[in-house]
């Protein structure tokens, strides 16, 4: 016990010494326990919330995968509809062009068939016409 004497170490150093292991071991069942286990429940539960994370992440690319094979899809659709509607109405838009075309060309025909009627009339009357016109020219200018 001598060395301990030289050392510096007497009763003090050990009921310190006790105190020591008293609050450690006090430390460790109310403080140091319960942090650890809190601890390795949030690990734990972080662990479980990183997989269901990296589980959603590969489902979200997966679903927008299949969103842009159908939004293609649609697309695709909606294209052939556009194209089917365009050349139905440029059938329709043919129909009705040579429809008018074929009534115009009708009414002039029939406008031109009238027209030339007329003038023949009217030619004919200005024929019948003349001699009588002559006639009264030659009167009024003979003073009659």
């Amino acid at each position: 016990m001598d060395i301990f004497g030289q050392l510096g170490i007497n009763t003090t150093a050990g009921i310190q010494f006790v105190f020591f292991a008293i609050a450690l071991l006090f430390l460790t069942k109310f403080v140091f326990a319960p942090y650890a286990h809190a601890l390795e429940e949030r690990e734990r539960k972080t662990k479980g919330g990183e997989d269901l994370a990296l589980e959603y992440q590969a489902k979200s690319v997966e679903l927008q995968s299949q969103y842009e094979s159908k939004l293609r899809e649609l697309n695709l659709e909606t294209k052939a509809i556009i194209d089917a509607s365009k050349a139905e109405a440029n059938k329709q838009y043919e129909s009705v062009v040579t429809k008018s075309r074929d009534e115009a060309t009708k009414l002039v025909s029939d406008n031109r068939t009238k027209i030339t009627t007329a003038v023949q009339a009217a030619a004919s009357e200005l024929k019948s016409q003349t001699q009588a016109v002559a006639l009264a020219i030659t009167s009024k200018l003979l003073g009659k």
